[in-house]
């Protein structure tokens, strides 16, 4: 019989060529050598797919699993199906590994069958691998994750998570409709059933680099996590989960009229409705046909901070409202929106003239 592994790595890659090899060889060098890799090629059209052929053909720990490209929720899902081992090591295409990672997390495991996360510290780099001095001090107790989950903060940081495969599959996986997202939804989900913790030790480099993400990408992640604080207090509250009904990616146009949300709260509908907005201005350029009381309500909604965490983006989009204004003569909402721009940031406010950069 084929050897069973005791950890089943899922590491997904797409046009990752200038960083694989140098995570792929972080994982190889883990002091704890009972694993099997599982490389994701989502369709890379890059060099990533030479790279990794060249390296599987050096160690036969590492599997390949190729396909077009379809997404990271449905490589995560593929990875965890084909996984043979009880504990799942998530690691990300760009990141490196400490050698002692999976020891320290497999024994944390193991001496704690209650737990069924544990994740890590991680030190942040950048682009060239250079420490940029920031260290993450995330809380650790179970009850302090599952309180931040609820409120829409995902402290497991993803790529430094070692899970049981039972519990991840017990709540369903990772979800398409929360991509941007996805990892916050299935910890929230499986804090409901078994302890998630942390732990103090640094484990992981991360890496940020311009490549990470596009304003699109960031729009679509900041709903997800604001969906998933309202969907977690309806939860709590001890109503439905309305998203387990949904069969696809939440459309930002949906309203209170359309299936999914007919039985929504208020304030669930009103976010697809602000998110809409923000869209339609960041994405699609159309704020010249918006409405102005759309804008006004999109504004009203920036300044309570009820939505869309992303200081930068939030200042982006009153820059753009104080410019739509100006054109059509808004005064006031001129004037309230540059107010909101000094407060969220003055320094850039003034610099940019109040102008969208």
């Amino acid at each position: 019989m084929a050897h069973v592994p005791e950890i089943s790595v899922i590491l997904p890659v797409y046009n990752g060529e200038a960083y694989v090899e140098e995570a792929i060889s972080s994982i190889l060098a883990q002091d704890f050598t009972d694993f099997e890799l599982l490389v994701i090629n989502d369709g890379s059209t890059d060099g990533s797919g030479v790279i990794l052929e060249k390296m599987a053909r050096q160690d036969g720990r590492i599997r390949i699993l190729a396909r077009q490209n379809d997404g990271l929720v449905s490589a995560l899902n593929w990875g965890l199906s084909e996984a043979r081992a009880d504990i799942i090591a998530r690691m990300d295409a760009d990141d490196i590994a400490y050698p002692n990672r999976f020891s320290v997390q497999w024994q944390c495991l193991k001496d704690n069958p209650d737990i069924g996360l544990v994740f890590s510290q991680m030190n942040k780099i950048d682009a060239q691998g250079r420490s940029i001095g920031k260290v993450t001090k995330t809380r650790l107790s179970a009850e302090d994750v599952a309180k931040a989950l609820r409120q829409g903060n995902c402290l497991p940081h993803h790529p430094t998570v070692m899970a049981r495969k039972a519990e991840m599959l017990a709540v369903g996986g990772y979800r398409e409709m929360f991509k941007g997202a996805e990892d916050l939804d299935l910890w929230y989900r499986m804090s409901k059933r078994s302890k998630l913790v942390g732990l103090a030790d640094v484990l992981l480099d991360y890496r940020l680099h311009p490549g990470q993400v596009t304003q699109t990408s960031v729009v679509r992640q900041r709903f997800s996590q604001d969906l998933i604080i309202l969907i977690a207090r309806e939860v709590e509250a001890g109503r439905d989960d309305l998203s387990q009904t949904w069969d696809g990616v939440p459309d930002f146009s949906w309203n209170g009229e359309t299936p999914q949300l007919r039985n929504a709260p208020a304030d669930m509908v009103k976010l697809f409705r602000s998110y809409d907005l923000i869209d339609q201005i960041l994405n699609q350029g159309q704020i010249a046909e918006l409405a102005s009381d759309d804008l006004a309500l999109l504004l009203n909604g920036l300044k309570g901070q009820s939505f869309f965490g992303s200081a930068r983006l939030r200042q982006v989009l009153a820059h753009h409202l104080v410019q739509e204004a100006k054109r059509r003569g808004k005064r006031l909402l001129a004037f309230k929106a540059m107010l909101f721009a000094l407060k969220t940031n003055p320094s850039r406010a003034i610099r940019y003239r109040f102008k969208p950069f």
